[in-house]
């Protein structure tokens, strides 16, 4: 049976490369780590790999999908702890950025909007477990003992 080792990078449609890269070294800390001599192909890393996210501008036109049309609906970056995500809510704010903060039953989770309109989130897990954590917790949609939904950054 096919067993990939890990999910190893996403490549994004933009309308500009240099735009979309700027945001994600400065909102997300990715490193550039190439980048084609037009500017128009551009990978970025974490720093831990060759690359983690691509950015194709070429024959990129037109307007992103609606939000009700299949795309996809974010990528997410994890951080070790709530302190990492919390300070970083601040830094986008100081930013600039509009961040969403939700809390999920297996995460908390902030988000913003790329300059394309992608999703983009930061989360730290709320309880340890990796991929047993969400057999563990259930379905939040008919628990009443797990909070979820918007959260304070606050707390």
């Amino acid at each position: 049976m096919l067993k990939p080792q890990r999910l190893a990078h996403l490549v994004l449609k933009v309308r500009d490369a240099q735009a979309s890269k700027e945001f994600y070294m400065k909102a997300f800390g990715l490193k550039l780590a190439s980048e084609s001599p037009d500017g128009k192909f551009v990978f970025l890393s974490l720093g831990d790999d060759h690359h983690h996210l691509g950015l194709n501008q070429n024959g990129v036109t037109g307007e992103p999908p609606a939000r009700n049309q299949p795309n996809i609906e974010h990528l997410a970056f994890r951080l070790e702890n709530f302190e990492e995500l919390q300070a970083a809510y601040n830094e986008w704010k100081e930013m600039g950025l509009d961040p969403d903060p939700i809390l999920h039953n297996v995460s908390h989770s902030v988000y913003v909007r790329d300059p394309d309109g992608n999703r983009a989130e930061l989360y730290c897990d709320r309880r340890p477990g990796g991929f047993d954590s969400w057999a563990n917790v259930g379905d939040t949609r008919i628990r009443a003992d797990i909070p979820v939904g918007p959260m304070d950054m606050k707390t």
